[in-house]
Formats: structure tokens, C-alpha cells, sequence
């Protein structure tokens, strides 16, 4: 099994390789590759592409129309069971504060002066894994191997994200981010990639370099289990 490298920039080397063999030995062992790639246009064709049972999400518009530019700092990642898109997740290089500004401008509700910690800031969106395949720890997994591109490779300090409000245990005690907060509530729901028409309420959760770094440990011994 393997690392496939598909970005122009980003490359999960032998050295990163390494440093997280745990994490990819999980994948490894259950007979799947890793790719990291640079196609966004390809992500969103794929998601969109999913039956409403496997994807009852909007395409999260954060991840469409990124510049060659943008794709320096940003990536898709795939898990891979041969040629067999099994789990996806995406993360992009993105200010928090704009980020919450366009928000608002997309998606009319009432919104809390959330407080996100400053740095070099990165936004996380589109994880999926096949119905199939859930109860495998694959989307926690891959959501941490995307903090460890962000922190180690990225030069990231925070990485955040949107989830529905009824994700927080999720996001705290399995993706292992450091808060989770209210953020708005959404009459119309459907906010892309994090809820469907009927989630009305969303947080935003996010984690600091330094956090991930001291959690690591611990969170080694979740892929032995």
C-alpha cells in the first residue's frame, strides 16, 4: 500500500512518512493508499456525483474555483481502496475573519462574535466517508493526518472548521480540536459540507499547533485499538 503524490507542491515524503507512521500504518494495514492531490475541480465533481444517501450535502463553495495560487497552501485527500474513492477531506489556506464575513454574506442568520485564535490559519471542509465504510475510524484518521499536513508541511498555527451544532462531542473527544463554540444558526440549513437543509445550528471548533503537538502522544494509541 502507498502514499500517492498528486500535488504540484505538497508531498508526503519520506520524512513525513516517518514521523506519522502510526497514523498511515492504520490505513496501510486495511489494504488502502493515501493521495494527497491539487484537484478541486475533481473533489467537488466526485462529491457532487454521490447519491443523496452517500452526500446530502451542498459542495462546500470554500473549495470551488481555487487559483493555482490558492493550491500552494491548500489540498484534497483521498483514502483509496485500489482505484475506489472510500473518504475524502480538504483544507485550504483561509483567514478566519473572512471567512466568517463571507459566510454571512451566503448564509442569512443570526451569528455569534466568535474568537478564533490568531496565526497562520487554514479552514477544513468535505469529509465524507463511504456509508459502507463508516465505523472504521477512517474520517477520524484522515482528519488527523490533514492536522499533520496542516502543522508539519503548511507551517500552519490554527486550524478551524464547521460542523452542526450536534457534532460537538465528535469534533472534541474524536477529531481531538480544543473548542467548539456556537456560531450561527441558519434558518434555510445547508451549509455546504457541514449540514443538510434540516441543521439549523452550527459551531465553529478549532485546534492550535502547539495543542495538536501535546495531544499527539495520546492520539497515537487511538490507531492500535
Amino acid at each position: 500500500m502507498a502514499v500517492i503524490n498528486n500535488h504540484s507542491s505538497i508531498s508526503l515524503d519520506a520524512n513525513f512518512q516517518g514521523k506519522h507512521t502510526e497514523l498511515l500504518q492504520y490505513f496501510f494495514n486495511q489494504g488502502l493508499n493515501i493521495e494527497i492531490s491539487d484537484d478541486f475541480a475533481g473533489l467537488k465533481t466526485f462529491l457532487t456525483s454521490q447519491s443523496n444517501d452517500e452526500y446530502p450535502y451542498s459542495f462546500d463553495e470554500s473549495f470551488d474555483g481555487v487559483s493555482d495560487l490558492e493550491k500552494q497552501n491548500s489540498f484534497v485527500l483521498y483514502i483509496k481502496n485500489g482505484d475506489e474513492i472510500i473518504a475524502t477531506y480538504a483544507a485550504i489556506e483561509f483567514d478566519y475573519d473572512s471567512f466568517h464575513s463571507g459566510m454571512q454574506e451566503v448564509f442569512t442568520g443570526t451569528y455569534e462574535n466568535v474568537n478564533v485564535d490568531e496565526g497562520h490559519q487554514f479552514y477544513s471542509s468535505c469529509q465524507w466517508v463511504k456509508t459502507s465504510q463508516r465505523g472504521k475510524k477512517f474520517g477520524m484518521c484522515l482528519d488527523h493526518l490533514k492536522k499533520n499536513i496542516i502543522f508539519d508541511l503548511l507551517n500552519g498555527d490554527v486550524n478551524f472548521a464547521i460542523h452542526k451544532e450536534t457534532f460537538k462531542d465528535y469534533h472534541l473527544n474524536g477529531l481531538h480540536y480544543d473548542e467548539s463554540i456556537h456560531l450561527a444558526t441558519i434558518p434555510q440549513g445547508d451549509v455546504g459540507g457541514a449540514g443538510e437543509e434540516k441543521d439549523k445550528v452550527y459551531n465553529v471548533c478549532w485546534i492550535k499547533k502547539e495543542s495538536w503537538l501535546n495531544k499527539l502522544n495520546d492520539v497515537r494509541k487511538l490507531y492500535n485499538r
